[in-house]
């Protein structure tokens, strides 16, 4: 089994007309922040968000016309269904995609809109996949696996071989790594065009199947994550025939770090990145030495990520930087004590969002009551004066924080 550079150059080629070619660009801010030549590859502006549609389409356009004509079938709950089914339409295949119960009805939608059929089956995606196979067995259907195959691993290269003719001379490619598709196929560009250019696998810690294979190590993969796009259990056999020679390193990442990069992305450029999409940032923000001074490149491989969450994280971010802090304030319940209060916040230039003041709560003396405070204020520093003053008052001050 081997797959080349040319054959991933011929595979671009061919599925270049239904691309959009995502624009590489360095960071002068994030770069600035951490020390480092920041080089984004905005993937996440790719037709329907993502990456994926490379590999589908590399798949579709490989299918005889017999093949094409028995229709196609997947299972995802996101990207790769969106993907398979924007590509069907295109190419006039008819897809059928398997997506778990509970799967969000925005990624259930969009998968329709691009004109995919969908089935609800199976509480999680082993369930998911033994109703793909029945499918297959009663249908006919040709399966296209969202990472573990050789035609998808082609077109999942080509965002490398792209970004490889818009910028040069990177020390490190920082590769988002769920099934392992994606980085099969750039470290296959890479290990022909660059002995300079090490390939780091970049994964979430609930999630490290391609760490536990790399490095022989048995951790365990469970639970959730920011970064559900690459939450994969065991990295795909095909790929990791290309992936084991091919790479470098691979880092894994806590959710707290992607959060940050979420923020810092939407903050510093301006575009929405979903949680696989941001690990390549959120490994320089817990590794900042390490790539000092370097030319680094990242993928924002997605940015279909749910306008609740990123709302969440981008209000947690200021929660983190001291700008939007909720105290609780305990206080003689007596007049003129939240006149004090205020009194402290406005001379101090901070503006009050929310209070409660509660005088029946059973763990204060009866003479006392607890006040609610959430304000915003400039930053850290800013918060740290205003808590002082308050407690110079001889008011007892918690703060509310997230980690």
């Amino acid at each position: 089994m081997k797959i080349t550079y040319k054959d991933i150059y011929s595979t671009y080629i061919k599925i270049k007309p239904y691309l959009k070619v995502t624009e590489t660009s360095l960071s002068e801010q994030i770069s600035k922040k951490f020390g480092c030549n920041l080089f984004i590859k905005f993937e996440n502006r790719q037709n329907t968000g993502s990456f994926k549609i490379r590999g589908a389409f590399s798949k579709l356009l490989s299918l005889s016309k017999k093949d094409k004509l028995k229709g196609v079938i997947g299972m995802s709950a996101g990207n790769h269904a969106q993907g398979l089914a924007y590509s069907g339409t295109k190419l006039g295949i008819n897809t059928h995609i398997v997506m778990p119960l509970g799967t969000p009805f925005t990624k259930i939608r969009r998968t329709k809109n691009f004109g995919g059929k969908v089935y609800l089956e199976g509480n999680d995606l082993i369930e998911s996949n033994n109703y793909v196979n029945a499918l297959k067995d009663k249908f006919g259907f040709i399966e296209v696996h969202p990472y573990n195959d050789e035609e998808v691993i082609k077109g999942q290269g080509t965002i490398y071989l792209e970004m490889t003719k818009q910028v040069s001379k990177l020390d490190y490619l920082l590769v988002p790594v769920g099934g392992g598709g994606l980085i099969a196929g750039c470290s296959i560009v890479n290990s022909h065009i660059s002995k300079n250019t090490k390939i780091i696998g970049i994964e979430t810690k609930s999630y490290p199947s391609l760490y536990n294979n790399f490095y022989n190590k048995n951790l365990n993969c469970h639970g959730s994550t920011i970064a559900e796009g690459i939450a994969v259990k065991e990295i795909g056999e095909i790929p990791y025939l290309f992936i084991k020679n091919n790479i470098d390193d691979v880092i894994c990442v806590s959710d707290t770090s992607i959060e940050q990069a979420i923020a810092i992305l939407a903050l510093t450029e301006k575009v929405i990145v979903e949680g696989a999409g941001a690990v390549g940032l959120a490994a320089i923000i817990e590794n900042e030495k390490k790539f000092k001074n370097k030319n680094v490149g990242i993928l924002l491989c997605g940015g279909n990520i749910d306008s609740k969450i990123i709302s969440s994280i981008l209000m947690r971010d200021l929660v983190r930087a001291g700008q939007i802090t909720t105290m609780t304030i305990t206080m003689p319940d007596k007049p003129g004590q939240l006149n004090v209060i205020s009194n402290i916040c406005a001379k101090s230039g901070a503006n009050v969002l929310r209070v409660e003041h509660n005088r029946f709560t059973m763990d204060l003396s009866a003479s006392l009551a607890k006040l609610d405070i959430t304000i915003e204020t400039q930053n850290q520093d800013h918060l740290t004066k205003i808590i002082a003053l308050i407690e110079n008052e001889g008011l007892p001050v918690e703060v509310n924080r997230v980690g």
